[in-house]
C-alpha cells in the first residue's frame, strides 16, 4: 500500500488506497524449507486504486533481497509479531 487519500468534497468522498501488487516468484503456492510464498517486483508496474473497504487485511513481509523479493509470512499474527519486534 503506497497511500492511503479521500477523493471528493466533504462528505461525499470516497476513501481509496494506492496499491502497488507484487508478483509471485515461482510458484504461488507455498515453497522452500520456510514454507512461504515469495513475492517481487513485477516486470510491469501494476498499481491500482481500490476502495478502503476492499483491503482484506494485513501482510507481514520478511525481506530477502532487500528492495528486490520477500517471504510472505503466513504464519504470525499481529499481536505475535507486536510481541517479537516491538
Amino acid at each position: 500500500m503506497n497511500a492511503l487519500f479521500k477523493l471528493g468534497f466533504k462528505e461525499k468522498g470516497n476513501r481509496l488506497a494506492h496499491m502497488t501488487m507484487l508478483q509471485c516468484i515461482g510458484k504461488a503456492a507455498a515453497q522452500g524449507v520456510e514454507e512461504m510464498v515469495r513475492v517481487g517486483w513485477p516486470m510491469v508496474e501494476q498499481s491500482l486504486g481500490v476502495s478502503i473497504a476492499q483491503v482484506e487485511g494485513i501482510a507481514h513481509l520478511i525481506p530477502l533481497d532487500p528492495g528486490e523479493s520477500w517471504l510472505v509470512n503466513n504464519r504470525i499474527d499481529f499481536q505475535s509479531w507486536k510481541n517479537i519486534y516491538d
